[in-house]
């Protein structure tokens, strides 16, 4: 991309972020709604100023790994050690129901062929976990028990995504399973996901002995942006997603990270409470990237416009949408609480646009397919942050 489209499109980006998610919060809605109508607005769907480019793509996941960064450094291990249980039948129900549902309507409705109708059905399981987090946060839930459930459900989403993606690549370019490079990729994920926050505890400790005496040095913010970088790195290297990577960097400086070693070790917490504060710009610079580009990736000129197209994404988009907000159902406590974590697996965002351009990429899913899974994704995403804004606000009700 020139520098000239670069910089115009990152402006163009930026201030429709703020204006469109200024005026949602307004009318008391998700500002992350108002950003990805920016980007349907910017993008190809309706001005086409801002086309997608891999130079914005990057700088998305940029964002999102920020974000997840920022609600690491709120969470606590311990209370999402707790939510374990709860977070994994939510992520599990969350991932069989659609993938179940949306294959056997694929294969049966749409008549698409076997391998067809469980891609498609796999491209619905994975949650956003940018998405809904966003909302939480700002609704200041994130920290409760349904945010921790929300948020390890996600997590396990996410990384069975990847899982999932993984198996469907192999049998499509190879015509087999490899159970053995799966089981090898799970391991690698969870060694990642258990050793990382310790390993970035250990590192604060060795940058903070290192931190010179001068003061306004920018040394918090270049830190804090050297550990997220190493550990995206790390995670990709993994195989595990690189937002992940950023969340682990986030419950190293959080106070109230848990370590056997916490009683050897004098609490770092003035210097990760620097390192927060100065990564926050950063983070509300990035962050609108990552959901306004969400929107400029959506062509919606391209979609079937007769009544029989427009019959088939709704009833696929109320299935996929039903079919998380029942996972919810599966947790202990009033129907307000399932409604919420239902609501928040909802938005399938960025892991439902990878597996759909993978799918066009190896000729497993036709264009006008392609097309039809993205608006269905798109509908989710944003049904799914206002779904979550109206189950907040629902009264409360014992089962």
């Amino acid at each position: 991309m020139a520098i000239d489209n670069f910089v115009l499109s990152l402006c163009l980006i930026l201030l429709f972020a703020r204006l469109f998610g200024d005026l949602f919060q307004r009318i008391q809605l998700p500002s992350v709604v108002g950003e990805m109508l920016a980007g349907l607005l910017l993008g190809p769907t309706l001005l086409n100023w801002v086309t997608p480019h891999e130079t914005l793509g990057v700088m998305a996941e940029l964002g999102v790994i920020l974000l997840l960064f920022s609600i690491g450094c709120e969470t606590s291990i311990k209370h999402l050690y707790q939510a374990g249980s709860s977070a994994v039948g939510v992520a599990f129900i969350g991932i069989l129901l659609p993938a179940i549902v949306v294959t056997v309507t694929a294969m049966l409705w749409l008549n698409q062929s076997g391998f067809t109708a469980i891609y498609l059905g796999c491209a619905l399981t994975a949650t956003s976990i940018g998405i809904s987090i966003r909302v939480l946060a700002q609704a200041k839930q994130a920290q409760t028990r349904e945010g921790h459930i929300i948020l390890g459900a996600a997590v396990i989403d996410d990384i069975a995504g990847v899982i999932l993606l993984s198996l469907l690549f192999n049998f499509a370019s190879k015509d087999e399973l490899s159970l053995l490079a799966t089981g090898l990729l799970i391991i690698k994920i969870v060694s990642f996901l258990l050793l990382s926050p310790p390993l970035a505890r250990g590192l604060l400790y060795i940058f903070r002995a290192l931190r010179p005496t001068e003061h306004h040095t920018g040394y918090e913010a270049i830190v804090t942006m050297v550990l997220i970088c190493l550990f995206a790195w790390l995670a990709h290297a993994f195989g595990a997603p690189a937002l992940l990577g950023g969340f682990a960097v986030g419950l190293a400086l959080s106070r109230q990270f848990v370590s056997p070693l916490n009683r050897y070790l004098k609490n770092p917490f003035p210097f990760t409470h620097r390192m927060e504060v100065a990564s926050k710009p950063l983070v509300d610079v990035f962050t609108p990237i990552f959901f306004v580009y969400v929107g400029v990736s959506l062509d919606l000129s391209q979609i079937d416009a007769s009544w029989s197209g427009f019959f088939i994404l709704v009833t696929l988009a109320i299935l996929a949408i039903a079919a998380k907000v029942a996972a919810g159902a599966f947790v202990e406590g009033c129907s307000r609480t399932k409604l919420i974590i239902g609501s928040a697996m909802v938005p399938r965002g960025e892991v439902g646009l990878v597996f759909a351009e993978m799918g066009l990429q190896m000729e497993i899913i036709s264009s006008k397919l392609f097309t039809e899974l993205v608006l269905v994704i798109a509908i989710t995403t944003i049904a799914g942050p206002l779904l979550l804004k109206w189950a907040l606000h629902s009264p409360h009700k014992a089962n």
